[in-house]
C-alpha cells in the first residue's frame, strides 16, 4: 500500500526484535544455573546453553532482513544468506572440533553450538551490506509498530511456544523416565539417538519444505488479497507436487536402505529401528510446514497460533502418557513426535482446503503414486542385480525424475510464471 516507508518498517522491526532479544537473554541468564543443574540434571550443559545468548539477537536481526526480502519476492538474496550461514557454520564446526577435541567434550560441544552464532553473524553481515546498497523508500510515515505486532505476535507466540515446549522435551522426558526407574545414561543415550539420528534421517528432505514455505507466502498472500482463488488453487497444486515428488522418492529409498544411509551419513546403525515402519508416515511432515505457511499467508495467524500451541503441548503430554505403556516406554518421545505430526498435518491441511475451497487434483496424485510403484518394482529388480545401494539410488532417482517429467508432473516454467 506504500503507507509506510521501507526504512521506517525495517527500523521499527529491528527495534522490536532487539528489545525482545534483550528480555529473552536476561531471562535465560537468570535461569541457566538451575536449568542445567536441576532440570536437565547435567551441569556440563552450562556453557553450551550459554552460547545461545549470542544466537538470540543474531537470529532476530537476520530474520527481519530475510523477511524484508521475502516480502519483496527477492528470494535469491535470502537463499544466498542462508547458504552463507550454513557454509560458515559447518566450516567453523569442523575446524573447531578438529582443533579443540583434545580439550574435552564440554569445550567441543560449546564451540559446536557457538558455530550457530558464527553462521548467523556471517549471514547478517551479508544482508546488512545488501540493505545498505538498496535504494529504500524514505518519507514521513505513521508509526507501523501496531501493524507489525498485529502480524508478528501470533506467529512469534506460536514459534515461541513451540521452542519452549521443544526446550521442555528433554526435561520432561528425563524426569518421567527417571521416575519409572530408567538409568540416566540410558535415557540420555536414547534421546540422543532419536533426535540426532532417527528423526533427522526421516526428515532428510525438510529443507525443501522450508524453501517452499518461505517462497509461497508472498504469492499466496497477494492472490488472497486480490481474491484470486483460482491462482491460489493453482499454487497449492504445485506446492503439493513439489513437496511430494522429492519426499516420496527419499521415503522410498530410506525404506529399502535404512541401515546403509544411516551408516553413510552418521557412521552408525543406531536409530534405524523406526525408519522402515514410519518413513512413509513422515510424508505428512513434508506437507505440514508449507500448509502452515499458507494459513499465515491468508491471514489466519490466530488459528495458526492455536494449532501450534495445542499440538506443542499435546506432544509433551504424550511423552508422559506413552512412557507408562510397557511396549513403548523409553521410546515415548519418538511416538509422541509421530502422533503430533500426523494430527497436526491433517488439521492444517484440512483447514487450508476449507478456507481456500481447494479440491485435490486426484489425477496428479494417482500419477505420482503410479510412478512410485514403478520405481519400487524397478528397485526390487535392481537389488537382485546390483549390490551397491548408491548406484541403485542414482539409477532409480534418474528414472523417477524422468517419469515425473514425462507425465508432466515437473513443470518449473509454469511455476515460475505464477
Amino acid at each position: 500500500t506504500n503507507k509506510y516507508s521501507q526504512k521506517t518498517l525495517i527500523k521499527k522491526a529491528l527495534q522490536i526484535v532487539l528489545w525482545s532479544s534483550l528480555i529473552t537473554i536476561t531471562i535465560l541468564i537468570l535461569i541457566i544455573r538451575p536449568l542445567t543443574n536441576y532440570f536437565l540434571n547435567n551441569n556440563d550443559l552450562f556453557y553450551p546453553v550459554l552460547t545461545t545468548v549470542f544466537l538470540i539477537p543474531l537470529t532476530s536481526i537476520t530474520d527481519v532482513l530475510k523477511g524484508f526480502y521475502n516480502g519483496l519476492k527477492q528470494i535469491t538474496k535470502t537463499t544466498i544468506a542462508s547458504l552463507i550461514e550454513q557454509i560458515s557454520r559447518i566450516t567453523f564446526t569442523i575446524t573447531s572440533l578438529y582443533l579443540l577435541k583434545p580439550y574435552g567434550i564440554i569445550v567441543s560441544a560449546t564451540t559446536t553450538l557457538l558455530a550457530l552464532s558464527i553462521g548467523e553473524a556471517c549471514s547478517m553481515v551479508y544482508l546488512l551490506n545488501k540493505i545498505k546498497k538498496e535504494n529504500l523508500t524514505d518519507f514521513p510515515s505513521p508509526n507501523p509498530t501496531k501493524e507489525i505486532l498485529s502480524l508478528a505476535i501470533p506467529t512469534t507466540a506460536s514459534k515461541l511456544i513451540g521452542s519452549f515446549t521443544y526446550f521442555l522435551e528433554p526435561i520432561i522426558y528425563t524426569w518421567i523416565l527417571i521416575k519409572l526407574n530408567y538409568a540416566s545414561d540410558i535415557i540420555q543415550s536414547n534421546y540422543t539417538i532419536i533426535n540426532a539420528y532417527t528423526i533427522p534421517l526421516l526428515t532428510t528432505a525438510s529443507f525443501i519444505s522450508v524453501a517452499l514455505s518461505t517462497t509461497i507466502i508472498p504469492s499466496i498472500s497477494e492472490n488472497y488479497a486480490l481474491n484470486k482463488l483460482g491462482s491460489i488453487k493453482y499454487l497449492i497444486d504445485k506446492l503439493l507436487l513439489f513437496s511430494l515428488i522429492p519426499s516420496l522418492f527419499i521415503s522410498l529409498i530410506l525404506f529399502f536402505y535404512p541401515n546403509e544411509f544411516m551408516q553413510l551419513i552418521y557412521g552408525t546403525n543406531q536409530g534405524t529401528t523406526f525408519i522402515k515402519p514410519f518413513v512413509f508416515i513422515f510424508l505428512l511432515y513434508y506437507l505440514q510446514m508449507p500448509f502452515m505457511a499458507i494459513l499465515h499467508a491468508i491471514s489466519k495467524t490466530k488459528i495458526y497460533f492455536l494449532i501450534s500451541t495445542f499440538f506443542s503441548f499435546l506432544k509433551l503430554i504424550l511423552i508422559i502418557v506413552l512412557a507408562f505403556i510397557p511396549s513403548i516406554g523409553i521410546n515415548s518421545i519418538f511416538y509422541a513426535v509421530v502422533i503430533s505430526i500426523v494430527l497436526n498435518s491433517i488439521t492444517v491441511i484440512s483447514l487450508v482446503f476449507k478456507y481456500t475451497k481447494y479440491q485435490i487434483n486426484y489425477s496428479n496424485i494417482l500419477t505420482l503414486l503410479f510412478i512410485t510403484l514403478i520405481s519400487t518394482c524397478l528397485l526390487i529388480i535392481f537389488n537382485k542385480i546390483i549390490s551397491n545401494f548408491l548406484i541403485n539410488t542414482l539409477l532409480i532417482g534418474l528414472i523417477y525424475l524422468f517419469l515425473c517429467y514425462c507425465f508432466n508432473l515437473i513443470d518449473i516454467k509454469s511455476l515460475k510464471r505464477s
